[in-house]
């Protein structure tokens, strides 16, 4: 069976006087509908187009995938544009996690408004970084190992939107719709972050990476001295959502390092 996750994700109460005025809403309610209604045996797919709402709606639609998923239902999320904020805290409660070659997944921080005084104000943020923990939880289960804690904070911090390639390569998602699976695991630079404990010397590795080239090439020369010449080797294309990534693993890793100095 396949379910249509679109628009606000708003508490079961607001969803009726959302749409009364034509604006698009989903709530807790329509996936506990949609999953009593699954056929049994059969799975269940949540298609997701939508950047997110309430948080805690989005709390109790993972929850309720993740009890489905208990209960045997098979679940998939499919992301056709964009699974945002809360939106991409349910597409992590599937059991399969898949996205359109052109989606988007989106992470941030939660967000709220606060009015009164100094103490208010303090129980807020508290407030807001229980949430938080709890959003990375979800992602951490997602995610099993391929991207870390510190990580996730950081890239949540700067609001980054993720391709279809760079959700992947974090583990937010499984697949890529129409994609066929690729044997073994991806280069991830994050890795040589954490095998150190800190950023690399890159004066090294790139003095080993030269030494290295040249002794593939009869001329001496490296991949970047002969771009452009026929039978040259196609260099990896840097890709910004990866780097993101790799970007936040190398920060997270280097402040573990200083924390420990």
């Amino acid at each position: 069976m396949r379910y249509s996750l679109n628009g606000h994700i708003v508490a079961d109460g607001d969803a009726p006087i959302l749409r009364w005025w034509g604006i698009p809403a989903s709530c807790p309610a329509d996936i506990r509908g949609a999953l009593a209604q699954n056929p049994e045996g059969e799975e269940f797919v949540l298609e997701i187009n939508s950047g997110g709402g309430s948080v805690f709606a989005g709390f109790e639609m993972y929850s309720l995938l993740r009890n489905a998923s208990r209960q045997g239902v098979h679940t998939r999320a499919e992301v056709q544009s964009l699974a945002g904020s809360a939106a991409s805290v349910v597409m992590a409660g599937a059991d399969t996690a898949a996205v359109s070659p052109v989606g988007q997944v989106m992470i941030h921080l939660p967000s709220t408004i606060t009015e009164g005084n100094q103490g208010v104000h303090r129980e807020s943020v508290q407030m807001l970084e229980s949430i938080t923990e709890s959003i990375i939880a979800a992602y951490e289960g997602k995610v099993r190992g391929k991207t870390s804690h510190d990580a996730l904070r950081r890239l949540m911090d700067r609001e980054t939107f993720l391709s279809a390639r760079a959700a992947l390569d974090a583990g937010l998602v499984d697949e890529i719709i129409g994609e066929e699976p690729q044997p073994g695991e991806p280069v991830n630079p994050a890795n040589i972050f954490n095998a150190v404990g800190g950023l690399p010397d890159m004066d090294k590795l790139r003095a080993a990476y030269i030494e290295a080239t040249k002794s593939q090439s009869p001329e001496g020369k490296t991949p970047e001295a002969r771009a452009g010449e026929p039978g040259a080797p196609e260099g990896a294309v840097f890709n910004l959502n990866t780097g993101a990534i790799a970007i936040a693993e190398a920060e997270a890793a280097l402040q573990r390092a200083r924390a420990e100095l």
